[in-house]
């Protein structure tokens, strides 16, 4: 769940639900990212203990700046299916890196308020270019219920009352405790806040958030540096009904409703991976994003328990042929300090593997391969991660 409200020329944005970061600003679409081949995958659940919950998780994303345009070669997000997909987001935005780190929610600002609402973590949010944009999401992991928030601290929102509590009872529940290909839910969350309208003053703003989530694909995500992992995709519709104080405390008048759209997709060990969210509208966006798109955010580096072992593969495997030898290649790999290259004669046989050469370099020869006597050879390239 994600809140995006812009109302009159405010553009403002509030941290929510496992890094889900909504920008200030709009941003237009000329192309846009990620969608790759099908491919064959036993469908997987997304359980709470795949989601940062915990004391002294965090992770790392990259994020695009406000007023950017996202760009990439194949269209997003794709179709919902039944059949797994593969999303390549290895490639994207990095004009501002995040970090999210999961504290008692004692030590966040105006934290005693929010444990008292019944939150036991806090979702630490910085910006590694700017130190002083911290934010903060109150939630506790219910053990029913999943993921159920109880508001957020955010000066950007509203620096006159940076606080917000969610006044509907029990909280709200971001995320159940099992996710799969098929799974619904919805919820609603009603928060106060203070909105400044230039040459005016301050006047009390009331937002109602609904929302409504289902997992509508499932397959592979390609993250940077940490490869490809298993996910599923939720489709989140959004509305946000706001209202205004607008004559001294006479009660709240209604201003109007937007619609928001996001996307996510949660990965095993890695919770929310990327995340997608639609450029606001005063109807509902369509489904693929053809209306623009707010914010992309891609995790990049992680500790969580769960998480698998990161492996990295190696990439634009070549081979030429020069002079009667068979010249191999390919891309070098950060923190690589070596390479073993091997060739089989019968891929039949696992143990039929033999050692050409262990090298420095992205590169070796095989001066053997073309021989008119010698039988065909597969090759294979390994580092400490293992071969591909």
């Amino acid at each position: 769940m994600t809140f995006m409200i812009s109302c009159l020329s405010q553009k403002r944005g509030v941290l929510l639900g496992g890094g889900r970061w909504l920008s200030r600003g709009m941003l237009t679409v000329a192309a846009a990212l990620a969608v790759g081949a099908t491919t064959m995958q036993a469908q997987i659940t997304i359980t709470a203990s795949d989601m940062f919950n915990q004391v002294g998780q965090y992770y790392y994303a990259y994020c695009n700046s406000s007023n950017t345009t996202v760009t990439a070669s194949v269209s997003i997000p794709g179709p919902a299916s039944a059949t797994a997909q593969l999303w390549d987001f290895s490639t994207g935005p990095q004009d501002i890196t995040y970090r999210f780190d999961y504290i008692p929610a004692s030590q966040g600002s105006n934290g005693s308020q929010f444990v008292a609402l019944g939150a036991t973590m806090a979702q630490q949010q910085v910006d590694q270019g700017n130190p002083n944009d911290v934010q903060f999401l109150y939630f506790k992991q219910d053990s029913v219920r999943g993921q159920v928030d109880f508001g957020f601290y955010d000066p950007t929102f509203s620096a006159s009352q940076p606080q917000s509590y969610f006044t509907n009872a029990n909280g709200l529940q971001d995320f159940p405790n099992n996710i799969t290909y098929g799974s619904t839910w919805a919820g609603t969350a009603i928060f106060e806040s203070v909105y400044s309208f230039s040459g005016l003053g301050d006047f009390p703003d009331r937002i109602t958030y609904t929302s409504s989530d289902k997992v509508d694909a499932f397959g592979y995500v390609n993250l940077p540096n940490l490869g490809v992992l298993p996910c599923v995709r939720v489709h989140e519709a959004v509305e946000y009904d706001i209202e205004f104080d607008l004559q001294d405390g006479n009660g709240y008048q209604q201003y109007g409703t937007q619609y928001g759209l996001n996307y996510y997709w949660l990965a095993q060990g890695y919770g929310m991976a990327v995340q997608i969210n639609a450029t606001q509208q005063t109807s509902p966006p369509a489904d693929d994003l053809s209306g623009g798109i707010a914010t992309l955010v891609r995790m990049f580096n992680a500790y969580h328990p769960a998480a698998p072992p990161v492996k990295t593969y190696i990439q634009n495997f070549k081979i030429a042929h020069y002079s009667g030898s068979a010249i191999l290649s390919w891309t070098a790999l950060t923190g690589a300090t070596s390479y073993t290259v091997q060739y089989s004669t019968n891929l039949a046989s696992s143990t039929n593997w033999q050692t050409l050469t262990t090298t420095a370099s992205n590169f070796a020869f095989d001066p053997a391969a073309f021989s008119a006597a010698a039988p065909r050879r597969y090759y294979r390239v390994m580092t400490s991660t293992g071969p591909k």
